[in-house]
């Protein structure tokens, strides 16, 4: 196998995916227990860790193409098969890509803390975060964080206390981990402190996914198209319970005979860009979801396609 192909199997593209949550055990080849990390940045913890024990399967999410690249090059040289890295926001795809109870660690080494009012949204852990790790962690499978902010890993601490579904252990102040990262480094040469949060699951909450089972391509067939209503689209904006749809754009095909609508659209606050194909077939028009434009089949996709065709049909 080249270092090209090498590379790609590495990674997992999880829009190509038939079928959610995903199926790790095919995956890997194997039915060794996952250990999942996030925000790996560099990869050296992630590796190292996939080094001394490959009796685990380990997978990093990232949302750093840098950083992906840079992971991708260290288990190419270090000959590993058992790590797999996703480049995705981690909220979503530990709900979406993990089924119930399939997880026996997860990792988070020094993340941002976020810690103006203004960018709370952006914080990993919040209330459904946490369900989420209830839901997918196995049985006495645990979550640790590691970080340099005390404030912080105490409002965390809190919120897994909150939830009922953990035994917390108490922060503790480490020497290093197992193995240092760049971040870790850092802060050493800053003199700052390291503290060390354990949650154990005990128990599990339901939760509601928003990716389950084979997923079709969302499609719908009208009979002809009102094509002032087409280009009068661009601004509609549509929000239905917890989704959001908003027409960006509309571009023509020079024969007429096919347009691509831009759309954004937001599930329970996970945003996509897309497009959604209008094109002229034998009998009427078809209106579909563009298949080369990547999206994930989520319920504000399919509500932006049946939107767009009920607007164009009327």
């Amino acid at each position: 196998m080249n270092s090209y192909s090498f590379l790609q199997k590495s990674q997992i593209n999880t829009k190509d995916v038939k079928s959610y949550p995903i199926e790790w055990n095919k995956v890997f080849g194997n039915s060794n227990k996952l250990i999942v990390e996030i925000g790996f940045g560099g990869g050296e913890f992630l590796v190292n860790l996939a080094k001394e024990n490959n009796k685990y399967n380990y997978i990093g999410i990232e949302t750093s193409l840098t950083s992906c690249s840079k992971i991708k090059s260290k288990i190419f040289q270090n000959n590993l098969n058992n790590i797999q890295i996703i480049l995705e926001d981690a909220k979503f795809a530990l709900r979406e890509f993990f089924c119930d109870n399939s997880v026996n660690k997860v990792i988070v080494n020094f993340p941002c803390p976020w810690p103006k009012s203004k960018h709370s949204k952006n914080r990993l852990f919040d209330e459904k975060f946490i369900d989420t790790l209830s839901s997918v962690l196995e049985v006495d499978g645990e979550l640790t964080l590691t970080t340099d902010d005390f404030v912080y890993a105490s409002d965390v601490e809190e919120k897994f206390t909150s939830n009922g579904c953990f035994e917390v252990k108490n922060i503790a102040e480490v020497q290093q981990l197992p193995f240092k990262t760049r971040y870790e480094k850092k802060w050493e040469s800053e003199g700052r402190k390291k503290y060390l949060l354990i949650a154990r699951k005990r128990f599990k909450k339901n939760i509601k996914r928003l990716l389950e089972g084979e997923l079709d391509l969302p499609h719908e067939k009208i009979k002809k198209v009102d094509f002032d209503k087409l280009q009068s689209l661009v601004g509609l904006k549509k929000s239905i319970s917890n989704m959001v749809i908003v027409i960006k754009d509309v571009y023509t095909k020079i024969d007429g005979l096919e347009y691509l609508v831009k759309v954004y659209s937001e599930d329970e606050g996970y945003i996509q860009s897309y497009f959604v194909n209008v094109i002229r077939m034998r009998e009427g028009w078809l209106v579909k979801l563009d298949d080369i434009a990547k999206a994930y089949r989520t319920p504000s996709v399919k509500e932006a396609v049946n939107t767009i065709a009920k607007e164009l049909e009327n």
